[in-house]
């Protein structure tokens, strides 16, 4: 039987307003705790979630969630949902811990194969800073940052990788391709292969004249979405921002803009917090912030509105107006969906609808129309870059809230998880059409 596409149930938003859900509260589980549930002992943050949502990384200054973390910098841990438990995985390739370092990490969709950069000599070879891979499953750790001649770069600084474990993007201030002479460019490196391929390149395959960054890949591998300070990766972009693009991560072409209106329009403001972009599984679905007046919906007092961009529809609709008339005053920034599309969440600081608390993680659900917010506690505090597990099921964030979960008592960065309350069983959308 084959179902319409995710792109016809979507139009179905476009003139309908989204309406709040007031879920029972979720049972919000603390992440960065240590095996047995000691709560760390200084600040986690940066999340990243497996596919079924099973495993969780996350970036971790605290040195008592495992043994032995003696090094005196942040680290990279892996906690396991199932099992409760907690390991630390940005060690030296001898199993010995880092000596520097370790942060913001990314997981493949079987929870098997996980990037990071690090500043730690990590292998004999390592530079000052690298992007790495390791594979739980073969036990090995490599270099993904390769130059032309083989050897290790030395400026990794960011590493996205897709569902399968196959493709990385990568952020590098070095050249990584022959002919770069640029500044710091996006890279899509296909595994096993010890090449690197630039995405972000100027139009007609020229070198880039300004630097990007925030490169995160779709969940097929098909597409790079990346933050740029660049004027001509696109014909006609001359308003002087940070702009949102997308590239095809073979050989970046072609390269659109993201953060633009109807018709083409140009944002009037840079691309917003975090120059944050997100994107499904295939890239036709993307979601970015903005403060820019030239957008559709911006509102005037509003500090950044959460947009919705349908390449294929030249559509871009406004997600984060609040309901009825609650002021719309704050920011909403950091999207990221799920494979399919169906559910993006996002970080604000707005209550989007009556029976909301101010301020937190929301999600939605853009083919019933629906928005509930999933971080709960009376004071959500500062959330931060909230990641959709693919299946869709659960939500990770990193918060200071002291009121997530019960004890927390350390009055610092937390990371937590959530199950999405919007959550039904749904087939996966591939190509338009569910498989």
């Amino acid at each position: 039987m084959r179902r319409p596409s995710l792109h016809s149930c979507v139009i179905a938003i476009l003139a309908a307003a989204f309406s709040g859900v007031l879920a029972p509260a979720a049972a919000v589980e603390r992440i960065s705790v240590a095996t047995g549930g000691g709560q760390g002992n200084s600040q986690s943050r940066f999340a990243a979630i497996s596919g079924n949502g099973r495993y969780v990384v996350f970036t971790s200054d605290a040195t008592n969630l495992v043994a032995g973390d003696t090094n005196g910098a942040a680290d990279v841990f892996l906690r396991d949902r199932a099992l409760g438990t907690t390991t630390r995985i940005s060690n030296q390739s001898n199993g010995s811990q880092s000596d520097a370092a370790s942060y913001e990490a990314n997981i493949s969709g079987d929870g098997m194969r996980i990037v990071f950069p690090s500043h730690g000599h990590l292998m004999s070879n390592s530079g000052y800073q690298n992007c790495y891979l390791l594979d739980r499953t073969a036990n090995t750790l490599q270099i993904l940052d390769l130059l032309p001649n083989g050897q290790p770069a030395t400026t990794c600084n960011s590493a996205s990788i897709d569902y399968a474990g196959r493709r990385v993007a990568l952020v590098s201030l070095d050249a990584l391709e022959t002919g770069d002479t640029g500044s710091t460019d996006i890279y899509v490196r296909s595994l096993p292969g010890a090449t690197s391929t630039r995405v972000s390149r100027a139009v007609g395959g020229g070198v880039a004249n300004a630097s990007s960054s925030n490169a995160r890949i779709s969940g097929d591998g098909s597409r790079v979405i990346f933050a740029s300070n660049a004027s001509n990766l696109v014909a006609g972009d001359s308003n002087a921002e940070s702009d949102i693009f997308l590239a095809a991560s073979n050989n970046g072409v072609p390269i659109v803009r993201v953060n633009i209106g109807p018709g083409n329009t140009q944002a009037s403001a840079p691309a917003g917090t975090g120059l944050m972009g997100a994107l499904n599984a295939d890239g036709s679905l993307l979601a970015f912030s903005s403060s820019a007046v030239s957008l559709p919906d911006w509102g005037e007092f509003a500090d950044e509105t959460l947009y919705l961009r349908i390449p294929s529809l030249d559509q871009t609709i406004a997600l984060s107006i609040p309901e009825g008339n609650l002021p719309r005053e704050g920011f909403n920034y950091e999207p990221d969906f799920d494979y399919s599309g169906r559910w993006v969440t996002f970080a604000s600081s707005d209550r989007l609808y009556v029976g909301a608390e101010s301020g937190g993680v929301y999600v939605i659900d853009v083919v019933d129309a629906l928005i509930a917010q999933v971080s709960t506690g009376g004071n959500s505090g500062n959330v931060h870059q909230p990641r959709l597990s693919a299946d869709g099921t659960g939500i990770v964030w990193h918060s200071y809230s002291t009121t997530q979960v019960p004890g927390d008592t350390n009055g610092t960065w937390d990371v937590f998880y959530a199950p999405n309350p919007l959550w039904v069983e749904t087939p996966i959308f591939v190509d338009g059409f569910d498989g």
